[in-house]
């Protein structure tokens, strides 16, 4: 059974922009070193704009998925909210870089934006899933920046 994440059908204005690196213990082998890397600008003004615009650039090691690089080829919608931690949902098209060079795949990202990592307090939570056209699994993960900061402004 493949996983099914409800899309917002509807972006509202919305700015991210940062940048972070995420390591997940259990997805660490001998072959992994368990992280993914995340940098990312992309905003939707309504007023200026029909469609979002910017950049999503994810890189991941680990084990259960692809070890490559993403690029967003376009982005589809973006929806954010709240005022102490915004959170922003964006979804759109990406292509892998070398060895899986594959284009024709989907990424679904979140962002919650829990203020600067190196502030006391809880560090930024990224997670994303990267689809094939199929509906397979090519790569994700979830968890807290261990470096790096995430802006979330949303409406």
């Amino acid at each position: 059974m493949s996983v099914s994440i409800p899309a917002f059908h509807v972006p509202d204005a919305s700015k991210v922009a940062g940048s972070g690196e995420v390591f997940i213990a259990s997805r660490q082998d001998a072959a992994s070193s368990g992280n993914f890397a995340i940098k990312l600008h992309v905003t939707f003004d309504p007023a200026a704009n029909d469609y979002p615009t910017g950049s999503v650039f994810i890189k991941t090691d680990m084990s259960d998925g692809a070890k490559t690089s993403f690029d967003a080829t376009s982005i589809d919608l973006v929806n954010s909210y709240g005022k102490h931690n915004p959170t922003v949902y964006i979804t759109g098209r990406c292509k892998a870089g070398m060895p899986l060079n594959q284009t024709g795949l989907r990424f679904w990202l979140m962002i919650a934006n829990n203020k600067q990592a190196n502030a006391a307090g809880t560090p930024d939570v990224v997670g994303f899933v990267i689809h094939d056209n199929l509906g397979n699994r090519i790569a994700y993960g979830t968890g807290a920046l261990k470096s790096g900061d995430i802006t979330v402004a949303p409406k």
